[in-house]
């Protein structure tokens, strides 16, 4: 059986050891890992490979799920080859057009068929499992999504002193940085307490992490 294969991996060890092993069994196999994700997906395009197997931590590129709808296209299964197990990331990459996943830790064997499978155009998840997964991913962000809910009730300028209690930053320290009197921080932390229903600014900030908001904060605004 023929085929082209793009790896999409940073660890340039591991990526030549797949690379090898593919290559014994007569396909066309590649390596990208950059230096930018708009260089994966033009030597994807260039390349243009039945399958493209992409790690999901790729270091300075990011998340290797961001990159799995520009990789994916009719002729092109997309298959994550990667040693995460959380089941939301890997449900995220299946959401994203990924055909499914290997593990890092799986045998060449095993990585062969899936490929072999792939290449056949057989599927490597099965549909009951690829909806409970999707199911379990949309349970998840539904009760991120409550959590979520009363920090985003806060002002913005509410918003800020939440983010600086979160790094530690003291009363003082906050007024200092945001050029405003300590009893204007003061009001603005019972404001937050009492929007968020809790009794001090460590449970404020202990709320916050919990929900993944200083993660969401950090989070780049889509263009």
């Amino acid at each position: 059986m023929t085929g082209r294969i793009l790896i999409v991996e940073d660890h340039r060890l591991v990526a030549t050891g797949v690379q090898l092993a593919l290559r014994a069994r007569g396909w066309q196999v590649e390596v990208v890992d950059g230096p930018t994700g708009h260089d994966v997906v033009q030597l994807a395009a260039a390349f243009q490979p039945d399958c493209v197997l992409i790690d999901l931590d790729l270091g300075h590129l990011g998340s290797g799920v961001d990159l799995i709808p520009s990789l994916r296209t009719p002729t092109t299964s997309v298959v994550m080859l990667t040693g995460e197990t959380d089941r939301t990331i890997l449900a995220s990459g299946v959401e994203a057009g990924a055909a499914g996943w290997i593990s890092k830790g799986c045998y060449v064997d095993d990585l062969v068929e899936a490929v072999e499978n792939v290449l056949a155009g057989r599927s490597i998840l099965g549909r009951s499992e690829r909806e409970a997964l999707l199911a379990d991913l949309r349970l998840h962000r539904s009760r991120r999504q409550q959590m979520l809910s009363p920090l985003e009730q806060l002002s913005q300028r509410e918003q800020h002193v939440l983010e600086a209690l979160a790094e530690g930053l003291s009363c003082d320290e906050i007024a200092t940085s945001q050029f405003v009197a300590k009893s204007t921080v003061r009001s603005q932390i019972r404001s937050i307490l009492q929007k968020l229903d809790v009794p001090s600014s460590l449970a404020a900030v202990a709320m916050a992490n919990r929900a993944g908001w200083m993660h969401t904060r950090r989070e780049p605004v889509p263009a």
